[in-house]
């Protein structure tokens, strides 16, 4: 038998719970994630409730900075690549490197960044190449997408928590596109 608990006090299985003023039918509960449950201070008994995003497990965050790696005698560990001549991997010349929680955040905020630019791309190369003008709804969001992304960037290789990071990556705030 599964047991739910809200905010610790167990639910009668099969009855409707009411949150908040809604109302969810017991059967919801299976197939609902630990996280969305977890949001509403529904518990299942053994959920292991952790973002995977910035924790290995519960209460383990993943490493914020990089870090080098190293072999099982303690030296340099470096990308393996393929010999055609031996047909053998063999170690390159680039260092194997672990990438922490900044640099995967840095490289998704840039990635956004991006990706939201992209279709706006269009209106800079015609200004560049037959000079007409880029309207000022583009040239506003464009400013703003930039300003959101700088902020980010600066802010991220600050943070001293992972903690922080999360605080801080939930705070990102890009225009959308109107």
């Amino acid at each position: 038998m599964t047991t739910y608990y809200l905010n610790g006090s167990p639910l009668e299985e099969g009855a409707d719970i009411t949150i908040n003023g809604f109302t969810y039918p017991y059967s919801w509960l299976e197939g609902t994630s630990p996280s969305v449950r977890a949001s509403l201070g529904i518990e299942k008994t053994g959920d292991i409730n952790y973002d995977e995003r910035y924790y290995n497990s519960v209460g383990v965050p993943k490493p914020l900075e990089d870090r080098e790696e190293l072999d099982d005698d303690g030296n340099p560990a470096y990308v393996k690549v393929w010999d055609e001549e031996t047909e053998m991997m063999i170690d390159s010349d680039a260092r194997l490197v672990s990438y922490g929680l900044k640099t995967t955040c840095l490289r998704q905020i840039k990635n956004k960044t991006n990706e939201l630019l992209k279709p706006t791309d269009f209106y800079i190369i015609r200004n560049d190449v037959e000079e007409l003008e880029i309207p000022e709804s583009v040239s506003t969001y464009r400013s703003e997408v930039i300003a959101e992304s700088t902020r980010l960037q600066n802010a991220i290789p600050s943070v001293e928590s992972v903690e922080e990071l999360i605080e801080l990556m939930n705070s990102v705030n890009f225009p959308r596109v109107e």
